[in-house]
């Protein structure tokens, strides 16, 4: 299966954090890369067009970053990495908890961001893969299991012949001995 780019959304109102986050996964994955610096212009963008892989600040104007991640995941199951400013050893966990994929505390290291979004891509490739694999099976068993059906129908007329012509053998057989 050819490799398709990744449909990145990244949520962050600071410009500059934007520019470094974007021109690194620029630089290093081939992805259609989407940038909101709210929560509503993510969930409007990404009924639109959805995409894969999520990057969401915590601390966003409009909504908890969370909560967002939450409404994301509610969506579809796609990893969300949460980034924070001075984050709690609670919003880790609560982020966690809720399914985010990944936690980073700011400042971080962009390098440890990008290797997880690697890592977090080829798993959803690797996912993607799996599910059209066990949508062909599905098919093929679908189609063997219609196919013996087909077959145990026209077993059955066979045998059905076979047994009148074995009874009108019979019948021919008595009338001669009468």
């Amino acid at each position: 299966m050819a490799r398709r780019p990744h449909r990145i959304m990244v949520v962050e109102p600071d410009p500059t954090l934007v520019e470094i986050i974007v021109g690194s996964l620029s630089e290093r994955f081939d992805a259609h890369i989407t940038c909101a610096a709210d929560a509503q212009t993510c969930l409007d963008a990404d009924i639109v067009d959805p995409h894969e892989l999520f990057i969401v600040e915590r601390d966003l104007d409009d909504m908890d970053g969370l909560r967002l991640t939450s409404q994301l995941l509610s969506l579809g199951r796609r990893p969300v990495v949460v980034l924070a400013d001075s984050p709690g050893t609670d919003d880790a966990i609560e982020a966690l908890r809720i399914g985010a994929a990944d936690f980073f505390p700011k400042p971080f290291a962009v390098e440890d961001l990008l290797e997880t979004v690697e890592r977090l891509s080829h798993s959803q490739d690797m996912r993607r893969q799996h599910s059209a694999r066990y949508h062909r099976m599905r098919e093929l068993v679908r189609h063997v299991i219609r196919e013996r059906r087909d077959l145990n129908k026209r077993m059955e007329l066979i045998c059905k012949d076979l047994v009148e012509a074995h009874k009108r053998l019979v019948n021919r057989v008595a009338a001669i001995q009468q």
